[in-house]
């Protein structure tokens, strides 16, 4: 089993920040090897040339794959879902959403296949805020949910971004 982490916007969500780094080393520890993907310009180039990098990593997506992705990087899992010919294990879409939150992002597409998205992964998780400060908060994890099923969590934990995710990390342990 494998997982892959993906990021929120740089520069200000990078490889090395926040829980990202803390949620691989423990996935590696258990025997799931686990990556965060480094996209240093995320959200600054066009998805086009940030799919081709993910596509220049060879990273493997398959069956045995979890998919873990924070704000921005939540986009990049559902434009790679749509590509994918095999579902994965499981979603888990941190700070997720599929509507502008008002902010340019190069990450969201104006529209999405949600039938070939949901019929792509066996599970989905929603983790959204009602006090996300980019208004990645629960009306958009709740068009996510409406849109893919799985589980939706809201809280109160704002973007995300403490270092510790005991919740996610609790849910992580059933692989």
């Amino acid at each position: 089993m494998n997982a892959i982490i993906f990021h929120g916007s740089a520069p200000h969500a990078t490889a090395d920040k926040f829980w990202y780094q803390d949620i691989a080393q423990s996935l590696n520890d258990r025997g799931i090897a686990t990556i965060v993907a480094d996209l240093p310009k995320l959200d600054q180039e066009s998805l086009t040339d940030t799919l081709t990098k993910i596509k220049e990593m060879n990273l493997i997506i398959d069956q045995n794959t979890i998919l873990i992705g924070h704000s921005a990087g939540t986009n990049i899992i559902f434009a790679l879902l749509e590509q994918l010919t095999t579902p994965v294990k499981a979603v888990y879409l941190i700070a997720g959403y599929s509507k502008s939150n008002g902010m340019k992002h190069t990450t969201l597409k104006s529209s999405y296949d949600w039938d070939i998205i949901k019929k792509n992964s066996k599970e989905f998780y929603m983790f959204n805020s009602f006090n996300d400060p980019f208004d990645c908060n629960e009306k958009q994890g709740r068009l996510l949910f409406d849109r893919l099923g799985g589980t939706l969590i809201l809280r109160n934990d704002g973007h995300f971004t403490q270092i510790q995710q005991p919740l996610l990390m609790a849910l992580l342990k059933q692989y």
